[in-house]
């Protein structure tokens, strides 16, 4: 069967029909121990979103959580924070939420879509981007207010999406496809990727994430541990793959990435946590506290701390840098909406 959806959309719709039964218990049981896709953090604070709505938040560097209400049980894939106020959430079904408070008050946002929202940014307090299945490219001119839909005649499923600018974005989907525009998506131009496959091929080249820590210098990662980079944005390489015919480190999906001084660092299943120097050569598996789950996002934030988020609850804590990673687990304190971090 076409891999039409990311190996995260997979694991996600096949918890659907449990939606439904957990309703009733949501507000004494929220789903903690379920899959967490992303995660942002800007500067000493941090979002965690996931399935069934769930929404974390923490102001402390992740010392302490609370549950931020959510105005929607489907799974949240994407967050994204302009500033300690002002936020949005991508997810399934066409969800986009959008924040004025810091998450004290979460609005679902019209989208006139039905399909999953797996990737999503902002440029700027007006300007944002949001991308999925079936060619699906929405963006808002009016800071989330409306959301206008010029997706693309292509039945492709789209994992990320970036901009640097106003002006010039990148997008990476099934089959390896690249998008590029220079003029703020009034048109969007494939460019030649590496590893793109044709339909018929009956391959899988899937890119799911990007990352440009600078205007002119970008990566993609995707399917069996491939990186790619561009300097300049007009072209891309592979600087890291699984060797045919043998085994190669980091050789499983890479699903998401993040990008602190001096180091990059790349996450995916089974527990894979890559990092390479800045040049995004030498890359290595890192020293974490992780069961073999897949992991589906990482951010850093100010002084070295960070946060890489996963399935079943997974949630590990860096205080420097990612030289070490330790599991957080979170549980609810009483009845009520505070949670506490055990060791």
């Amino acid at each position: 069967m076409r891999f039409v959806f990311t190996c995260l959309a997979g694991l996600v719709l096949g918890l659907a029909s449990q939606a439904a039964a957990q309703a009733a218990t949501f507000e004494k049981e929220p789903a903690l121990q379920e899959n967490f896709y992303g995660v942002h953090v800007l500067e000493n604070r941090a979002w965690l979103v996931g399935y069934y709505g769930t929404i974390l938040h923490s102001n402390d560097r992740g010392l302490t959580w609370k549950l931020q209400r959510s105005p929607t049980r489907s799974s949240l894939f994407r967050v994204r924070f302009l500033n300690g106020e002002k936020g949005w959430i991508s997810g399934s079904y066409g969800t986009l939420l959008y924040t004025a408070d810091g998450g004290n008050n979460w609005n679902a946002q019209p989208t006139g879509t039905i399909e999953q929202l797996f990737g999503l940014t902002s440029v700027n307090e007006q300007m944002g981007w949001a991308v999925g299945s079936r060619g699906t490219i929405l963006h808002t001119e009016d800071g989330g207010r409306s959301w206008l839909n010029s997706s693309l005649s292509e039945d492709l499923t789209f994992s990320d999406v970036a901009f640097v600018n106003a002006s010039r974005g990148w997008i990476v989907g099934e089959f390896g496809v690249i998008f590029q525009t220079r003029d703020g998506g009034k048109s969007w131009n494939k460019q030649k990727s590496p590893v793109e496959v044709s339909f018929v091929s009956g391959e899988s080249r899937n890119l799911f994430a990007l990352l440009f820590p600078e205007p002119d210098n970008g990566w993609a990662f995707g399917l069996d541990g491939v990186v790619l980079k561009t300097r300049g944005g007009s072209s891309w390489e592979i600087v890291h793959e699984k060797k045919a015919g043998g085994s190669s480190a980091g050789a499983n999906h890479l699903f998401a990435a993040a990008a602190i001084t001096g180091r990059l660092w790349a996450v995916g299943e089974r527990g894979t946590v890559l990092y390479s120097d800045a040049d995004g050569s030498g890359w290595r598996q890192a020293s974490a506290e992780t069961p073999p789950v897949s992991l589906n996002g990482i951010a850093f934030g100010k002084n070295g701390w960070g946060l890489i988020v996963g399935n079943r609850g997974v949630i590990l804590r860096t205080d420097d840098g990612g030289t070490t990673w330790k599991r957080l687990k979170i549980a609810l304190q009483g009845q009520g909406k505070e949670l506490s971090r055990t060791p």
